[in-house]
């Protein structure tokens, strides 16, 4: 049996089959991911958990054709924006046949990004919705 590790705690919780985790400032509205422990905007510390919308709009890709330290080529990364108006930076999860286009609807999976120390390290990635 191979163990699970979660990239980073406090990123992504399991309900409805994964949902990312920001902060929402309780003094201006502004809402973060990942979280942080005050506002960047307004420099307020009142901030809440919130879950994100499991779905959003592709702003940008690139296709990786060399390898890197955890992906083998080849792999795609993309900023996804959320309808909480947060821009997230992300693996996409690319098959052969899906083509990405910009604005296209994505949503948000949890599963494996990589194996490493024979442990899967479980995170988040978006696909086409």
């Amino acid at each position: 049996m191979v163990d699970a590790v979660i990239v980073r705690e406090g990123l992504f919780d399991d309900a409805e089959g994964g949902r990312l985790l920001g902060n929402k400032c309780a003094s201006c509205g502004k809402v973060y991911f990942p979280k942080a422990s005050f506002c960047f905007s307004c420099f307020g510390t009142n901030v809440e958990e919130v879950a994100l919308s499991k779905r959003g709009k592709l702003y940008s890709y690139t296709i990786g054709r060399m390898p890197s330290t955890h992906f083998q080529p080849p792999y795609a990364v993309g900023l996804v924006d959320l309808p909480e108006g947060v821009r997230v930076f992300a693996p996409l999860k690319l098959t052969e046949a899906d083509t990405f286009r910009i604005g296209m609807d994505m949503a948000v999976v949890i599963e494996e990004l990589w194996q490493e120390d024979g442990k899967l390290i479980i995170g988040y990635k978006f696909k086409p919705a």
